[in-house]
């Protein structure tokens, strides 16, 4: 070893000393008399290069080239864990290349929390780069090379003064990856400003750009395979987004927090099935405070937990008739929310519990007649509502209500008419379902047989307020329980 390791040594200086064109201004620790502040030419003489024969003797190199405060360096040859940690290690070091080094994996951690290089040009070789490799260091700039496959998870989090990402034409990287606990990819890359994903890509996982608070635009190269969108949370600059249409799912986390976001658009084309949600106020979109509307893709099937719940600027959304679910708290606290319409043919068949809840402008819907269901707090809250429909042929067959969550439209004191007249299979209106509606003027109903009532169904409702049932039917709801809180009950209009 040690044979070898003077072999090395005595080319590496022969190479350097062989060179007629010798510049006797350069500095013997690596760098130039000039104060050099961008990164060697990765083609350069060779006189430049440093060349490490095997793994674990780059130390002894750069003791014996007397190299103790290169400001760059530029290295060949194979590099050993060891040999990462010496780099970390040289405080003066701003710009490295290792673009000749024979490297397939960059080694997880390999210049983890390492604050002082700026820059690093990698080798083509490379099809992999480990966990946390660059997380928490000093990087400006990064070019990834085409051949990357994979970036572990965490790879260049908390690298807050990156300012430049680039992927090589032709790129192979398959995900933005995130499953170990390590964070996105490009977590909390506070200076990230643009950033373009190569089309090879099919998912983007959660975090990958978690809190790059900087990013103010996001695009897609031409081709792209993306099938799965997260990891956008908290990027606070970003104000406009276009989904590509090969996008099939945005994952629960997708936009949440995205404050200034207000443009949302789908490529034509779309393929979305899924707008996700996770928990109370944890959806796709939620939190999008600056966001005014969204035209939601008629290939969508499900708008999940918490979607566009807090998106306080909003003042309108279309449900696409593909929609079967609306989940849970899905579009809840949408404070400026005036208008919501159902596609005609609407596949809908529930709303869930505090989908509308404390939509406070809302002022009017139409519930589409394929819904069966209307959950407990649906629209409780909704100050503004005036009017409440139901659409031709309703298959509606509940209304629900209970302890926790308040009935379906409990506190929309604004409510004057709710018209049923549409709904003839309806058998249970549940706990509160309207109480304390106490502008209530007007409640139609087209059910024959009065549906079973919980406790204080129409507690609240005013002195005055009439009841319309079915032709024959009028004795039937005056003495069914819950009904008698109409002091007036005649017969439908014909």
């Amino acid at each position: 070893m040690k044979k070898l390791f003077l072999f090395a040594l005595f080319a590496t200086l022969c190479c350097s000393c062989t060179e007629s064109n010798t510049d006797e201004n350069t500095d013997p620790n690596g760098g130039s008399n000039s104060g050099q502040t961008t990164p060697p030419d990765p083609d350069s003489d060779a006189k430049d290069v440093i060349h490490v024969p095997e793994g674990g003797m780059l130390a002894g190199i750069l003791n014996e080239l007397g190299l103790t405060e290169p400001s760059s360096l530029k290295l060949s040859g194979t590099l050993g864990v060891s040999d990462f940690t010496t780099l970390r290690n040289i405080q003066s070091l701003e710009h490295l290349d290792i673009s000749r080094v024979n490297l397939s994996v960059l080694p997880t951690e390999a210049f983890l929390k390492c604050t002082n290089i700026k820059s690093a040009t990698l080798p083509n070789t490379l099809t992999a780069i480990g966990t946390q490799a660059f997380c928490g260091s000093s990087l400006v700039s990064i070019s990834i090379p085409a051949g990357v496959k994979t970036i572990g998870n965490g790879t260049f989090n908390l690298c807050t003064a990156l300012q430049t990402v680039t992927f090589e034409k032709g790129s192979q990287l398959k995900a933005f990856e995130n499953s170990s606990g390590w964070g996105g990819v490009f977590q909390s890359c506070t200076s990230l400003t643009t950033i373009e994903i190569p089309a090879s890509v099919e998912t983007i996982e959660r975090g990958a750009f978690s809190g790059c608070t900087s990013l103010q635009t996001v695009t897609f190269e031409k081709g792209t395979q993306l099938k799965t969108f997260d990891g956008f949370q908290s990027c606070r600059s970003l104000t406009t987004i276009e989904i590509p249409a090969s996008v099939e799912t945005i994952k629960y986390s997708a936009f949440n927090g995205c404050t200034s976001l207000k443009t949302v658009t789908f490529e034509k084309g779309s393929e979305l099935k899924t707008i996700e949600g996770y928990y109370q106020f944890y959806g796709a979109f939620s939190d999008c405070t600056s966001l005014t509307s969204i035209e939601i893709p008629a290939s969508v099937e499900t708008i999940g937990i918490c979607a566009f719940s807090d998106c306080t600027s909003l003042t309108s959304i279309e449900i696409p008739a593909s929609v079967e679910t609306i989940e849970w708290y899905a579009f809840s606290y949408c404070t400026s929310l005036k208008t919501v319409t159902f596609e005609k043919g609407s596949k809908l068949k529930m709303i869930q519990y505090n989908t509308f809840r404390d939509c406070t402008s809302l002022t009017t819907i139409e519930i589409p007649a394929s819904v069966e269901t209307i959950e407990r707090g649906a629209f409780s809250g909704c100050t503004s509502l005036q009017t409440v429909t139901f659409e031709k042929g309703s298959q509606l067959k509940t209304i629900e209500g209970d302890w926790s969550w308040g009935g379906a439209f409990s506190n929309c004191t604004a409510l004057t008419t709710v018209d049923m007249s549409a709904c003839t299979q309806v058998t249970r209106i549940e706990f509160r379902a309207f109480y304390e509606d106490s502008k209530l003027q007007l409640f139609k109903i087209g059910t024959r047989t009065p549906p079973s009532c919980g406790d204080d169904v129409f507690t609240g409702i005013n002195s005055y307020s009439v009841l319309k049932v079915p032709a024959g039917c009028v004795d039937a709801y005056k003495n069914a329980y819950g009904w008698k809180e109409f002091t007036t009950i005649s017969e439908l209009d014909e």
